[in-house]
Order: structure tokens, then sequence, then C-alpha cells
């Protein structure tokens, strides 16, 4: 349900709506010194800071019926130098902590996104969050969240920078949070109002065309305008023009219900706007079908042995230690489609003994058993989101590979489970798992786009740019609607990236309006 401050803004708009039909030269419907286009963790905290620190009136506008985007769906948030890692002697690790780990410097934060873009990222765009990111979470512990760790993703990837703040209550709990504090501080929110365009006056932005919640047009006039809308993820049309991966936007599956379709890069490219490294999504692999959490989908997800449609075995499949590449790998098969393959024996493991060797966050946490698995699979033979046969060439046939590709690669592949060496693809002895028990196993793993990850080219203030790199007057753009830390893929080497970016960069750039108008 929307808080108070949705129909308060509602009531004010209908109001002015009818004064303007007796008074036919009123530019504009209602007025405002900011509008937050989303009411994700992005807009909404840059929302939250105009009204906690400025005199200047600020509204959010939020297509759906309610606020929260994609950051409902995050788990932790991105930090360096924060007072949760102060006050921890080291970063929290189950088990004996790894050689070197250590809670990273602002200095080391940034040179992460620096490195492992192939320095493609904006270093102001970088720096500037990096350096604040640590008041995020301050903020956060001021409105009440409670952090219950900080750490990393994958703890089989040493890579990892302990970067990852994980709140009580994960993202909703915290999109909850931020909403009320919004509200209480005097923000109006209007959910069912998409934006449409913006207004421009001499080069500057000067309002934005939205859509009520009835379907009739409004005009809302702001001296700044803050994209915040969540990027293109779910607007194929566009992840066909822009992203990298040929055929990602047919076989893509959307396993998390967000409704991330441009709106914000297609209006900042309509006012000049320069689009640069618009490509990069992030990725995650998924059982057809199925949400991340479920225990199938946390079976499939596992480094098992994984063969494409050919039935070809095509990659290391500890790859699973990280989703962002994981998702890459699985979206890079032509048809999209992997088969993750077990046998009897790595099914009871999972279901009821040492659970998963591979964790993915709060989703499938590392060593969870999945005391439904069998049950889930079994409901998912039906509609060919799994497989199960008495024999190898069986589940090759029901699979609808190639038999005799399928038991040469499985024969090599227990060949090199017996040796605990793997020649073809150098996966680690500690997860080969043979293929030997009947009955056998496997499920259809698809890629899913959980968000893309920039388009709108911003400066180190996080107002959106010409192609001449000249800031448009009025005009930022924050969260994953901005480019400057990615290459061509998410970065999980520094996990929390996406919900932090968020959050810091809506503050940010709510700081510097606030500078230029207050």
């Amino acid at each position: 349900m929307p808080f108070a401050g949705a129909a308060r803004g509602a009531h004010v708009i209908a109001l002015l709506k009818s004064l303007r039909n007796e008074v036919d030269h009123m530019a504009f419907d209602v007025e405002y010194d900011v509008v937050c286009i989303g009411g994700g963790g992005s807009g909404k905290s840059a929302a939250y800071t105009i009204a906690t620190e400025s005199d200047l009136s600020v509204c959010v506008l939020e297509k759906l019926e309610n606020c929260g985007g994609s950051s409902i769906y995050a788990e932790g948030t991105c930090a360096s130098e924060s007072s949760e890692q102060a006050a921890r002697p080291h970063p929290d690790y189950p088990g004996e902590l790894p050689e070197g780990a250590h809670f990273p410097t602002h200095e080391e934060h940034v040179q992460r996104y620096i490195d492992y873009s192939h320095h493609r990222a904006n270093v102001e765009v970088a720096k500037a969050f990096a350096y604040n990111s640590s008041e995020t979470i301050d903020i956060y512990k001021g409105l009440g969240i409670e952090y219950t760790d900080v750490t990393i993703y994958a703890f089989d990837q040493p890579a990892e920078l302990y970067t990852f703040h994980r709140p009580e209550g994960l993202g909703q709990h915290c999109q909850d949070v931020l909403e009320r504090a919004c509200v209480n501080a005097g923000v109006d929110i209007f959910t069912n109002t998409p934006a449409q365009e913006l207004i421009t006056e001499d080069g500057k932005i000067v309002g934005v065309v939205a859509q009520d919640a009835d379907g009739n047009e409004m005009r809302i006039g702001a001296k700044a305008v803050v994209l915040a809308t969540g990027g293109f993820g779910n607007n194929m049309e566009m992840v066909e023009k822009y992203s990298w991966i040929p055929n990602i936007h047919k076989t893509h599956y959307q396993s998390v219900p967000t409704q991330n379709t441009g709106d914000g890069v297609r209006m900042a490219e309509a006012v000049g706007a320069h689009l640069k490294d618009i490509g990069a999504l992030m990725i995650i692999g998924c059982t057809d079908g199925r949400t991340l959490g479920s225990g199938i989908n946390g079976a499939g997800y596992q480094p098992n042995l994984w063969v494409d449609t050919k039935g070809k075995r095509f990659c290391n499949e500890a790859v699973a230690n990280s989703f962002a590449d994981t998702g890459n790998t699985i979206a890079m098969r032509d048809d999209g489609i992997v088969f993750s393959v077990m046998d009897e024996d790595t099914v009871t493991r999972l279901e009821s003994g040492t659970g998963s060797a591979v964790g993915l966050g709060d989703f499938i946490p590392i060593h969870k058993t999945m005391p439904t698995l069998r049950a889930e699979i079994e409901e998912a033979l039906p509609d060919g989101a799994a497989f199960k046969a008495d024999t190898i060439e069986g589940l090759a046939e029901a699979m609808g590979v190639d038999v005799e590709t399928f038991k040469a690669v499985v024969e090599k592949y227990n060949e090199a489970c017996d040796a605990g060496k793997d020649d073809e693809f150098m996966k680690p002895a500690k997860f080969l798992q043979p293929v030997r028990k009947a009955p056998f196993y496997a499920t259809k793993q698809r890629p899913s786009i959980l968000v893309s990850c920039g388009g709108i080219r911003i400066n180190g203030n996080f107002q959106v740019t010409d192609k001449d790199y000249v800031a448009i007057p009025g005009l930022y753009a924050v969260g994953m609607e901005a480019t400057g830390l990615f290459g061509d893929t998410y970065n999980l080497d520094v996990p929390g990236t996406a919900n932090g970016f968020a959050h810091t960069s809506g503050r940010l750039a709510a700081r510097h309006i606030i500078s230029t108008l207050a």
C-alpha cells in the first residue's frame, strides 16, 4: 500500500489541475524544486536527502502501484571504511578466515572498479561512490536498520573485497523504512504515475510530463530532475539493441518481477544525453520457470557437470562462485540453455547431506540443504525444467541431446573425478562429483537479467552529460540508470555494489542539487 504521502500529493495535483482549467495560461499543473523519477532505492535516497537537508520541495514519481524498485531484492550494501567494519576485528566468515582477508580502504575499493572494468570505469564516479559509501550505512543505521554481518558474497571467491553489509530484513525491509522516512520528511510520492518525457527550455530541464493514475497527462515544473528508473533490463528491444550478448533478448527468463523498461534512458537520450557503456547487464543463471531461492535452482546452480544442448561440456563449472560470470557463461550459449547434470548421490547430498557446495547469497546459503528437492524435481518434469532417467542414455534422450556425445562426456568427466584432476577445464578437485549412480537428473538453466548496469553518461556530480561530457543543466542520473562503474559485466568482486551505488549516488546527486539551488 502507498504511504500517506502518495495520497497527499495526488490531492494537491488534482486541486491544481482543476485550477489550471480555469487559468489556462498556467504552464504547469504543479511545480516542485526537484522531481525524482523512480521510487527505488536511488530515487528515494535523493528525495530523502533533499527533504532533510534543505528547504527545497521534492516529489517522487513511481509508475507502479508501490515503490521499491530492484532494491527490494537486494541482499547487501557495498561500503568501504564503514563504522560497521571499524567495529569488527576482521571480516565475518564461516570457518577459517582466508589469509590476507581484510576490510578494504577507499583506495582499494576504487581501484577494483578500474581494474575489473579494464579502465572503462569513470574515476570521478568511482571515487565519489567509494569515498561516500560508508555514510550510506550510517544513514540507514540512523533510521533503525541493523547490520548482521560484513563479508563477501561467494566464500570461494578470494578476489572479492569484504564490502558486503547485510542488513536485518534485507532489501524489502530497508525500502519500507526509507519510504516511511521520506513521507515523514515531507516528500510527496505519486504512485501509478509514469513519467513520459522531460520538458526543456533553452537547453535546460524545467519539468516533466507524466501520466496520472487516471491516465491524464500532467505537467510538473522542476528546477532539477533526477532519473532513477532502474535502467532497461526488462525492455528486450533495448537489450537486443545494446547488449554485447547476441541472443540474450530471446533466451532471457525473468526470475525477478521487476519492470525496468528504459524509461529514463529514453527520456535522457531525447534531450541530448550521451549513452556510454550501455550494454552491461547483471545476469544470473536460474532453473527455467523457477525462483532464485527454490531448491531446484539451488541444485541446478551448483558446480555439477554442465552440458549444452549438443550434450557437450563447455566450461569450468566452478564459475558458479560468481553469479555474474555464471550468467554470462550461460547466456553465451547460442540458445541460452544449459543442463546441470546430477546423479542420485549428488541429489542425496544436496537434499539431506552437506548441502550446497557454493552459495548464492541469501537465496541459496552455502552448505544449505534442500529438503524439498526431489519433490521440486518431480514437479518440474512435465514442463521440461527438469529431467530424470535410469540410464545416461535415457537422460540424454530426455534432454534432447546427442546420446553418444553425452555418454562420452560423462565417461570423461567421471575419469577426471576419479583422478581428482580436471585436465579439460581445470575445475578444482573439491567440486568434482561423479555422475555414476542411477537415477540420473538434470535441470534446465537459463539466463535471467536482473538489471542493466548503466548507460546514461554522468560526471562525478551525477549530472547527465552530452557527448562532449558537458552537463545538461538540471538533469541527473543515479543508480543503475547511470554509467561509471562497469565495463561489460557487473562487478561481483565488490559485492553489494548495485545497492550501495543506488543509495549513495542518489544522496550525492541531491546534495549537488542543493548546492546549486538552495
